[in-house]
């Protein structure tokens, strides 16, 4: 990397193979806007590093733009880059720029409430994961007593797989990121329907979008006021509404202090471990 070359704007956290083509429109969009409006030369700008773990391609210092998730955000990238803000998803659960995990179920299972799930077996998608993990943990942690409230806890490397896993009844339980949820309903029908939700974690801000700490104030300025444009702008309705895009909010680090409160509260009733 030299002086003036930037990655190619990745948005890797919906990108399901099912959404690939409307990811790729959007995140072509917003390159070329970006371009224009920070004046970089098109030439320089690399291909989006596949072949790293995303917490090391999100902390490199070439990021023009992308999106994480609260969790690495406040922990494995905290004062590594740069926040700009969150999108606004239509998926229930989402509002504004925040959202929820769904707890999912087998849907003839007997598993009605919460408080039901005691001794059943989890599953999340990342141990560095806002929704799949940290949500799951605080959400269970003042029934958990301090003490084990699942029988059996084990990562399944990403929401769709923990979809898959709780259908074909490899677990019981998952938190499923909202988005994830409205996706799977409207993209993987038969999968879904072998699924329920019962019941909601507590919101907070949604998956954030990020960029270098390359950026001056004003270029970040620029980055994010060509995000809000592009997220309500005619020429990306048709991917956006794939996506369930509808807005942009400008948000700060501290906006993201609920998910640091999520863990200390779990830990301070003597649940810091999902488990």
């Amino acid at each position: 990397m030299t002086a003036g070359e930037y990655v190619h704007v990745r948005l890797p956290m919906y990108d399901w193979p099912e959404m690939r083509d409307a990811t790729a429109d959007l995140e072509a969009a917003l390159q070329t806007a970006l371009v224009d409006a920070l004046g970089l030369t098109p030439s320089r700008i690399l291909d989006w590093p596949e072949h790293l773990d995303l917490t090391e391609a999100w902390a490199r210092p070439d990021v023009l733009l992308t999106q994480t998730c609260g969790y690495p955000l406040t922990h494995a990238l905290s004062g590594k880059v740069r926040l700009l803000g969150a999108p606004h998803y239509a998926a229930p659960g989402c509002d504004g720029p925040r959202y929820c995990s769904q707890v999912v179920v087998r849907r003839d299972s007997p598993f009605e409430k919460l408080a039901d799930l005691r001794g059943a077996r989890a599953v999340f998608n990342n141990a560095d994961s806002q929704s799949g993990m940290n949500a799951l943990r605080h959400h269970v942690a003042r029934l958990a007593e301090g003490k084990t409230f699942f029988s059996h806890v084990g990562a399944s490397g990403g929401h769709r797989a923990s979809l898959i896993a709780v259908a074909q009844g490899d677990a019981d339980v998952a938190a499923i990121d909202a988005v994830c949820w409205d996706l799977a309903c409207r993209v993987l029908p038969d999968l879904a329907i072998q699924l329920r939700p019962i019941d909601r974690t507590a919101s907070v801000p949604g998956l954030p979008l990020i960029t270098s700490l390359r950026f001056s104030d004003r270029q970040a300025d620029l980055i994010s006021e060509t995000v809000v444009a592009l997220f309500t702008a005619p020429e990306t309705r048709r991917s956006r509404e794939c996506l369930g895009i509808h807005g942009f909010s400008r948000l700060s680090v501290a906006d993201y202090a609920p998910v640091l409160s999520m863990e200390r509260e779990a830990a301070g009733l003597d649940y810091p471990v999902l488990a």
